[in-house]
């Protein structure tokens, strides 16, 4: 039996080795290859959203997707210091992302047309699109992998599993907890070491993809290992990183003589940071979930949570097998992983639970015992187990060595499974951080701009006209007016509304600053209305009561009154505040 196992071991090797692509030094540069468009995907317009996910008056993908980019921008990275503490806007976050990155294949959809046309000649503008458009696929499949899903999913799926969590989560109650002096110094320290081990890694699996040229390879690698070993010997007083950094001593050795070990190392460094982090970090926030009130979920939902919860059991068994397979990679490259990995267990108290199998390189398993399978489950098992009739059976110790041996055994056979696991190798960390810092962006990469065409887009939704973009726009004025304006001459009559909900989504101006000047402008109510109507369609937020006293008015509820007089209308405040999509 064991002899088949490592058969299928070595065929393992062989087929990695065997299919490993060839690519030009053009190619290489681009970093993006003609077959990642499979996993990119081409737009398909997402008609679907959950009751409470939008505002009523987002009726259609393109009001949704404004909605989405701005909550998208702000949850993972204007405002990602908040992540640790609202899990449930996390989850949220994620659902939004579907729709933003729908709209960045529509955005980019020319870009994709000439790469496919021209790979691997393709111009700069293009390489800068698809590199960013394959960095966001890599942080949605991360997202996915998080919750059970691949990107095989449709996005109906995947949104549906989304909101429905956040739904759970939005219940929780968020408990503070005070941390001293030390405890937050350790804290800055861990997740500084923690992301430098994840950018080592990024970069490691990009190299050995042959997505990224020796030259910018050892730029980036060397600059990021000098700022980790800065911060490891800042901490050499600790025992836990006192460990890592030996490791990371060891596995460095690899960097010119074996990729696939040197990105083992990082997986598994990675691996035992998460559970330092897990055992010995303090946490500045706890969520408590015992008072969750189910009544309020479907039955669809309730299975949806479901599941949630049978992927989460089934990625933790599928992390361990991944764990485990470079642990056996090391080992294989004479690392001496294991003992370094128990020595986290049994000394420092690191509980690295989630691994069954502590395995040996492949010469020293060919001679292995009956008794080395069974030492080597981690594991425990009952000593005694009560049969059908309700009889305890104690079970001996040759039973349990003999169980144990063969849990191992069949755990190893699964950690070979070709079809199930051969992707799983490559995946992204599923923690919410780092899927926040895979995607590398900052504000400016996604800075929000409302423009002419989309008010004019607005504005048609409003009134149930056909207006695609200013220019339709600009033709209704001329048939109302009988005028003959140009599209550049009638600019000027929106041009406001638009500057204003610029400046309020960048904060530049306030609720009340917009309503004075409005009022400045003799904008009339309507207008005004208009205004606010373009700007919750965009996702920008607008307090109703400083807007009316910015106006003049000494409440909402009086410019509400003011208007259904000019207007011979009978909104109630509510009315009004629905109508203008709040």
């Amino acid at each position: 039996m064991i002899n088949k196992i490592f058969f299928f071991f070595f065929i393992f090797l062989i087929f990695n080795i065997a299919n490993g692509s060839e690519r030009s030094e053009k190619e290489i540069k681009l970093g993006v290859f003609l077959d990642d468009l499979d996993d990119i995907g081409s737009f398909e317009k997402i008609d679907f959203s959950p009751i409470g996910m939008f505002p009523e008056v987002a009726s259609d993908f393109y009001k949704k997707q404004r909605i989405a980019n701005k909550k998208f921008v702000e949850i993972f990275i204007t405002q990602k210091g908040l992540m640790e503490k609202y899990t449930d806007r996390v989850i949220l976050g994620m659902a939004y992302f579907e729709y933003f990155y729908m709209q960045q294949l529509k955005e980019n959809k020319k870009s994709l047309e000439t790469f496919e046309r021209k790979y691997p000649r393709v111009n700069a503008a293009t390489k800068k699109n698809l590199k960013k458009l394959y960095g966001l696929n890599k942080a949605k499949k991360s997202m996915r992998e998080a919750l059970g899903m691949s990107l095989n999913d449709s996005p109906e799926t995947a949104i549906k599993r989304y909101y429905t969590l956040y739904k759970l989560l939005n219940q929780a109650e968020i408990k503070t907890i005070k941390i001293s002096k030390e405890e937050k110094k350790l804290i800055k320290t861990h997740n500084k070491i923690s992301k430098n081990i994840s950018k080592l890694k990024s970069l490691t699996e990009d190299k050995k993809n042959k997505r990224l040229s020796e030259k910018k390879f050892n730029k980036e690698y060397n600059k990021i290992f000098k700022a980790l070993s800065k911060d490891l010997k800042k901490n050499k007083d600790n025992k836990d990183y006192e460990l890592l950094t030996s490791f990371i001593i060891e596995i460095e050795k690899l960097r010119d003589k074996n990729l696939e070990a040197l990105l083992s190392g990082y997986k598994i460094s990675e691996f035992v940071l998460q559970n330092i982090k897990k055992d010995k970090i303090p946490k500045k926030f706890e969520q408590d979930l015992s008072n969750a009130n189910f009544d309020d979920f479907q039955q669809e939902e309730l299975e949806i949570l479901g599941k949630i919860t049978k992927s989460m059991k089934l990625n933790k068994n599928v992390k361990s097998n991944e764990i485990q397979l470079h642990i056996l990679n090391l080992e294989n490259s004479n690392i001496p992983v294991s003992r370094f990995l128990n020595v986290y267990k049994d000394e420092l108290n690191v509980k690295l639970d989630t691994i069954n199998l502590m395995v040996a390189s492949s010469s020293e398993m060919k001679d292995w015992k009956l008794s080395d399978w069974a030492n080597a489950w981690k594991n425990p098992i009952p000593k005694s187990i009560v049969d059908e009739a309700g009889i305890e059976i104690t079970l001996s110790e040759d039973e349990i060595e003999s169980i144990k041996a063969q849990l191992a055994m069949k755990n190893f056979k699964e950690l070979l499974d070709l079809e199930e696991f051969n992707n799983l190798i490559k995946t992204n960390s599923d923690n919410f951080s780092q899927i926040a810092n895979d995607l590398t962006l900052n504000t400016q990469s996604f800075e929000f701009s409302f423009t002419l065409d989309d008010f004019a887009r607005s504005f048609g939704d409003t009134y149930g006209l056909d207006i695609n973009n200013y220019s339709d726009l600009t033709d209704l004025a001329n048939a109302q007016h009988g005028a003959n304006w140009s599209v550049e001459e009638y600019a000027s009559a929106y041009q406001d509304n638009v500057d204003i909900i610029n400046a309020l989504q960048s904060g530049s101006i306030s609720s009340f600053d917009a309503g004075q000047i409005a009022a400045a402008a003799n904008s009339s109510l309507q207008e005004v209305a208009d205004t606010i109507r373009a700007a919750t369609s965009a996702g920008v937020s607008v307090d109703l009561e400083a807007t009316a006293q910015g106006l003049g008015y000494s409440s909402f509820a009086d410019a509400v009154a003011a208007y259904n007089e000019q207007h011979g209308t009978n909104y109630t405040v509510d009315e009004a505040k629905e109508s203008l999509g709040q």
